[in-house]
């Protein structure tokens, strides 16, 4: 079945496909819109990577909230992490608070999407067919890409038109458009190993255990989070890069921050018609070889057409290993670990981007956005070599 037959015959994948694209586009909205309100307030790379800290630090709950998606339908799981999206940045657009409570509000957002996330995934399993998860993921990445792409210059464009309130506010909107679909979703059965139920901690510790002893997913949870740590230091200097060495305004900074999204969605085009031909261990180290590559000629780009076109290529190689990570997850862990082994792979980037944010600040302060970029890059090239050695051989590996 072609990536478009997919969404054209399943009504279910196509509900939460676009269920998705509402609400990641809004918080590509809401996240220009925090960073460009606390740059203008505090004026610190410090005070940004604490925003980008706290929206990374809950991802630490991630194998709690994978057990409770083995454990409880995941649509209902969805519908409520949505509402209460929904409800906390409408609060903030209409409070503005100051920075210490923002920072706690956004925390709050962030449970929420760590607890949606791997029902989200797991979802997948339970709607599409296994030869079509390859497609299936490079759709879902989309609605992903389309948070780094039309969302940060569509929160350029809101932040200009209607000021940091309004753009929080559209984002708060897209998390009821989104539950008005995910309510059409049947229930979503629980997968069961035959064993016993058990409570919440210890589903957590079987799935920690069972991750630690699958060589698949223990070489994903260490490459994702060495990757993230050492290429997400980035994200706090973009700004600093576009607005300070590179002279754009809020619509520029907005430009070259989607092209990253850019990339990941000509990546996602490609991989939705023939991403199954590709292995997805190839493509997963091909995937941090672009955003290597990318990350590194950023730091170089002496304009902002050229800073936009080279984080471009980096979001390709982002959005290649998003798709493949997931692929390999999905067609090699057993279903009911699935949602714990997601969260646990989710909890090991976010803590790697909580290391980078909590690191990039100072970085930043004490040195330029230009070194960063070069630093991250370079430290992301020697991430392919690690992880070359630590997956198994394709030949070893179900797909």
């Amino acid at each position: 079945m072609s990536g478009i037959d997919l969404v054209k015959s399943n009504r279910s994948f196509r509900v939460l496909l676009v269920a998705r694209a509402a609400s990641h586009i809004g918080d590509g909205v809401a996240l220009v819109a925090l960073i460009l309100y606390i740059q203008a307030e505090q004026n610190t790379g410090t005070a940004v990577g604490a925003l980008l800290l706290a929206k990374a630090l809950p991802r630490i709950l991630g194998p709690v909230a994978g057990a409770l998606a083995d454990k409880v339908d995941g649509r209902t799981v969805m519908i409520v992490c949505d509402l209460g999206q929904a409800f906390v940045y409408g609060t903030i657009a209409i409070w503005l608070p100051p920075l210490p409570l923002l920072l706690a509000l956004v925390a709050v957002t962030s449970i929420l999407d760590t607890v949606f996330t791997p029902a989200s995934r797991s979802a997948v399993t339970a709607i599409v067919d296994r030869p079509a998860l390859p497609s299936a993921n490079a759709w879902l990445g989309s609605t992903l890409n389309l948070q780094v792409a039309a969302g940060p210059l569509l929160g350029g464009v809101l932040v200009a038109a209607g000021g940091i309130s309004g753009a929080l506010a559209a984002n708060s909107l897209t998390f009821f458009v989104s539950v008005l679909l995910l309510v059409r979703l049947p229930r979503l059965e629980v997968a069961s190993d035959g064993d016993e139920p058990q409570g919440l901690v210890a589903e957590t510790r079987a799935g920690l255990a069972f991750a630690l002893r699958h060589r698949t997913a223990r070489a994903l949870v260490l490459t994702l989070f060495l990757g993230v740590a050492f290429g997400a230091i980035d994200n706090v200097a973009l700004v600093f890069l576009a607005r300070e060495e590179l002279g754009a305004g809020p619509v520029g900074f907005g430009a070259v921050n989607a092209a990253f999204g850019v990339g990941m969605l000509i990546a996602s085009v490609i991989l939705i018609k023939w991403g199954g031909r590709m292995h997805p261990r190839n493509l997963f180290l091909l995937g941090w070889l672009l955003t290597g590559a990318g990350t590194i000629a950023t730091g170089f780009a002496p304009t902002l057409v050229l800073a936009a076109l080279v984080q471009a290529l980096a979001g390709i190689g982002n959005a290649a290993d998003n798709v493949a990570s997931d692929t390999l997850v999905q067609q090699n862990v057993p279903r009911p670990m699935l949602g714990r082994v997601i969260g646990l792979i989710s909890t090991a980037a976010y803590v790697g981007g909580g290391i980078a944010y909590a690191a990039g600040g100072p970085l930043l302060d004490a040195t330029s956005p230009k070194f960063v970029f070069v630093l991250g890059g370079g430290l992301v090239l020697g991430v392919v070599v690690l992880a070359q050695r630590l997956l198994p051989p394709a030949r070893e590996l179900r797909t």
